[in-house]
């Protein structure tokens, strides 16, 4: 059974079973044995999962669980995502948060620093956008490229590597959203007007049409999370 498989069986159990930050979780016998895996790709699992803050080893002591919800690494939520875990709400308006808040400095800073290198790039991913949507195909991963291209734009290169992050635990849920046409077809439109306000130097320009762009996005997912939360509207950074 490989080190992933093994993540995909440990992460849930211990949000089933509950256990709290500070708590001692079984040993390593015990989990291997509860899981019918080898101790060592048990212990492989349990460092990917250390490196991620999510439980820290003790010598002569135990497992422990951190808090997980303010100390694990965002490539936790990556992790999550790729292993196929169910998003909660409220892990749904996080990722939303972090988006908005990351990619609004983002667009804000690439108004100022852009190059035409930059322009060009997002006029390549544009292009290619055109296309496949007229051929009914999915915009998932153009979409994250533009995203990502807007975020290089910025010049900041940890904002890059959080963009990242997201648009990794995100894999999923793009697929399902550009699955229906109309999504693909407002998100050209957008983008294309980001394009142009980022060119332009228009700051307050591009923030207005991330943010409408981005609430459209948030009001989708959380339509699909738990009808009837959609109805909340969705407010601007900042309001």
């Amino acid at each position: 059974m490989e080190t992933s498989l093994v993540l995909s069986r440990i992460l849930p159990f211990i949000r089933e079973r509950g256990y709290q930050p500070g708590e001692r979780i079984p040993s390593e016998r015990e989990l291997a044995e509860r899981f019918q895996v080898s101790r060592g790709i048990l212990r492989e699992a349990l460092a990917t999962l250390e490196a991620m803050r999510v439980l820290e080893r003790r010598p002569q002591s135990g497992i422990y669980l951190l808090d997980v919800a303010t100390q694990a690494s965002v490539d936790m939520v990556v992790l999550e995502s790729e292993l196929g875990m169910p998003t909660t709400t409220a892990e749904v308006q996080d990722l939303n948060e972090f988006r908005s808040m990351l990619e609004i400095q983002a667009v804000s800073m690439a108004c100022v620093r852009r190059k035409d290198t930059d322009i060009e790039r997002l006029d390549l991913i544009l292009t290619a956008s055109r296309a496949r949507h007229a051929t009914g195909q999915s915009l998932s991963d153009q979409d994250a490229q533009f995203h990502m291209a807007l975020c290089a734009a910025s010049g900041n290169k940890l904002i890059q590597r959080a963009a990242n992050s997201f648009w990794l635990a995100s894999r999923a849920r793009r697929e399902q959203y550009f699955a229906d046409s109309a999504n693909g077809k407002r998100s050209i439109t957008q983008h294309t007007a980001l394009r142009n306000a980022v060119e332009q130097g228009d700051a307050e320009k591009a923030v207005d049409v991330l943010n409408l762009h981005l609430g459209n996005v948030e009001r989708y997912w959380l339509k699909h999370v738990q009808p009837g939360l959609a109805a909340a509207s969705v407010k601007p950074a900042g309001a």
